[in-house]
């Protein structure tokens, strides 16, 4: 859905060879976590605002304080980057924003306001 919508993907090593491996998956760019200091890297392009929302979802398994997941939550909190990190409410938004985008692509209003007197005349 993102993709119909003209987003770009970034995705981390895993989740970009996982995408890249589903059938008509979608297309997505490799960036670098933050603790690989190769470019691009994922808290550098929050830092130049090039990124536009963040899904991270924790990993409820992780003992260490200081993730990888962790720096990129913090780095999008502290580029004020909407951040996204439960999975099924990223789902839900991004179905929300499609929905949204198909309507408005096909002429239909999204959000529409009547004033009471318009109801009641």
């Amino acid at each position: 859905m993102l993709v119909e919508m003209g987003f770009q993907l970034f995705a981390t090593k895993s989740t970009c060879e996982f995408l890249r491996g589903v059938p008509d998956g979608p297309p997505c760019e490799l960036v670098h976590k933050p603790s690989v200091q190769r470019q691009p890297n994922v808290a550098g392009m929050l830092q130049n605002g090039k990124l536009d929302l963040v899904i991270n979802v924790p990993d409820s398994m992780d003992s260490e304080g200081l993730t990888d997941g962790f720096e990129v939550r913090r780095a999008a909190v502290d580029s004020n980057t909407p951040l996204l990190t439960d999975i099924k409410c990223a789902i839900l938004c991004i179905q929300a924003l499609h929905r949204k985008w198909s309507r408005e692509r096909a002429g239909k209003e999204f959000w529409s306001y009547d004033s009471w007197q318009e109801h009641v005349l």
